[in-house]
């Protein structure tokens, strides 16, 4: 732009502005950039989505610098620069931030009523998918210092690192990186992961990393969940209106192998995402194996057998002795286990981890100790006898794997055991009764009622949200901490395990409680009729394959879901491409 003639231009020191009022006036428009520039700029923010999907190259160090640089040039109240960024690169890290998700995500999933399956379709993979995680967090400071602007409005700092994350976001978007957004989590678990001080919040927990998707629209919008509003339902003149509208170190995964799987899914002769939960079991059980689920399954069954010291308080309707009774049953084929082991043609192995008697012909002799301790007397398990429980089911695990099992499905077999379940479900989470106990093995209203009372007794005695080897001690089973032992084998072995009902469920919970990477190989069966499952799944962040109200145990449901497994696979092995069948992808 011209000056004009009688405009005088003082020195200006480096940094400030050199314009002067004349000029400004004479060309108010003065500081927009060029055309080309201003439709760069609004490209990009219209070209923003939130990234589910990402591809797992690395984003060079110059790269993120730049966007990490654009977020913390962003506006803030009183130039108080409250974001605080933690960038979130270890693999461990991110899976356990994964299982904060999952777990919320079922729980928010629960509000959705007729729409939950579809919010259940909202992928949360990219939290390990993606190469990066990055945290934005916002730092109070001390509340007795003055910062400019937040006297009045104290809320100005956490507006401020909103404003630091969309820049990031925009500068993501024009360096072609994907951004998604995780919405899954509690803050003060996130917190506690992160070791983030208390003064300081997360604000958002966002993906980033080199998307695998290229979406036209909004993710949501075109999923048929909502769509973006028309700018006159969101803005007003002059004051507020009421809007007519009603809206409202272990072994990892092997990602490349799960996105392999993936990419496969997205060319075979079917609408994008159409096979819903099969899906991400077939991405799942990639990532722990590096292939899709086989069309034949041979599995590893592992019921473990044990008794419990608590039933002498009639927490169960029948005596200690028939524990060894079903498992006699069990090891000889009669029982449910055994009809289903032999109709797929899997190994099964019975095993006597605690029972009170002598170890019943055919039955695998692995005794720690004749059941646990009464839990209301004191821990149910010596540190001596649990740490022999996980070896013991470690190695049985061992075996299976050594006989060449695809995978290892687990089950138990003992009287009492779903009140062991139901204590260590709280003693775990901080449930409380009411929430973990139920019928068990078909106790009527009163049996309910002493059994709740058993439990809570056991948790206001030892405790609960307890750590898991704490828990373990205070009111777990002898074979339920051998399950414990063998899903962490099975870790190390990448070996999925079929989690079969609650009892094996609350060992699961327990397992990723000593190590969290073990969540990693789990596929829930079913989901039984005992209340303390689903919480325990949800804990969990695993979705069921089967709802059939089943509450036998001794692997049955898990056995019954082996050939949805089967299936997938044959799914995602057989099925033809669009390039394959002539078709026109749609």
């Amino acid at each position: 732009m011209a000056s004009p003639d009688n405009v005088v231009r003082p020195p200006t020191p480096p940094g400030f502005d050199a314009s002067r009022a004349a000029e400004r006036a004479a060309d108010p428009r003065g500081w927009r950039y060029n055309d080309a520039a201003r439709a760069v700029v609004h490209r990009v923010i219209a070209d923003r989505r939130d990234i589910r999907r990402f591809r797992p190259d690395e984003v060079p160090a110059d790269v993120l610098r730049r966007v990490l640089e654009a977020a913390h040039r962003a506006p803030s109240v009183g130039l108080m620069q409250p974001w605080r960024l933690v960038v979130v690169s270890d693999l461990q890290a991110r899976i356990e931030i994964r299982s904060l998700a999952q777990r919320e995500r079922l729980r928010q999933a629960e509000r959705f009523d007729a729409r939950t399956r579809q919010f259940l379709d909202q992928k949360i993979e990219g939290v390990v998918e993606a190469p990066l995680g990055i945290c934005f967090c916002c730092d109070h400071g001390d509340p007795e210092t003055e910062i400019l602007g937040r006297g009045t409005i104290p809320e100005t700092d956490v507006y401020s690192t909103a404003c630091a994350i969309e820049n990031l976001w925009l500068a993501a978007r024009a360096e072609g990186l994907g951004v998604g957004w995780v919405s899954y989590y509690r803050p003060e678990d996130l917190r506690a992961l992160l070791g983030i001080p208390e003064r300081v919040d997360p604000i958002a927990y966002l993906c980033l990393g080199w998307p695998d998707e290229r979406p036209q629209r909004p993710g949501l919008e075109a999923a048929g969940w909502s769509s973006r509003m028309a700018l006159e339902e969101v803005v007003m003149h002059g004051r507020w209106r009421r809007s007519s509208s009603d809206h409202v170190a272990a072994a990892v995964p092997d990602r490349a192998a799960a996105i392999a799987a993936r990419d496969r899914l997205d060319v075979l002769v079917k609408p994008a995402g159409s096979l819903g939960a099969l899906e991400s079991l077939i991405e799942r059980w990639a990532a722990i194996t590096a292939a899709p689920p086989p069309i034949t399954i041979h599995a590893g069954v592992l019921v473990c057998a044990a008794d419990h010291g608590h039933v002498i308080h009639g927490t169960s309707l029948f005596d200690g002795d028939v524990s060894a009774q079903v498992t006699a049953a069990a090891a000889r084929g009669d029982t449910a286990v055994g009809v289903l082991a032999r109709r797929g043609g899997h190994e099964l192995l019975v095993a006597d981890i605690g029972l009170n008697g002598s170890t019943p012909p055919g039955v695998r002799d692995a005794k720690i100790a004749p059941g646990s301790a009464d839990m209301l007397a004191g821990p149910a398990l010596n540190p001596a006898q649990l740490d022999r429980a996980l070896s013991a089911g470690g190695a049985l695990c061992a075996e299976l794997d050594g006989h060449g099992a695809d995978c290892i499905v687990l089950g138990e077999i003992g009287i009492g055991n779903t009140t062991t379940t139901a204590a260590l479900a709280c003693a775990l989470t901080g449930a409380p009764p009411e929430s973990t106990v139920g019928r068990g093995t078909g106790l009527d209203a009163a049996g309910v009622e002493r059994k709740r009372a058993v439990v809570a007794a056991a948790i206001e005695r030892h405790g609960s949200s307890l750590p898991a080897r704490e828990a373990l001690l205070a009111v777990g089973g002898l074979e339920l901490a051998a399950l414990v032992g063998a899903i962490l084998e099975a870790l190390a072995r990448r070996l999925p395990v079929i989690v079969d009902g609650y009892a094996v469920g609350t060992a699961a919970l327990a397992a990723v409680g000593i190590q969290p990477a073990a969540g990693e190989i789990l596929v829930a069966a079913h989901r039984s009729s005992e209340p303390g499952h689903a919480l325990v799944l949800g804990e969990l962040g695993l979705e069921p394959l089967l709802d059939m109200r089943l509450r036998l145990g001794e692997a049955s449901g898990a056995l019954l879901a082996l050939p949805i497994v089967e299936a997938a696979g044959a799914l995602h092995r057989e099925m033809a491409t669009f390039v394959e069948a002539g078709v026109d992808s749609p």
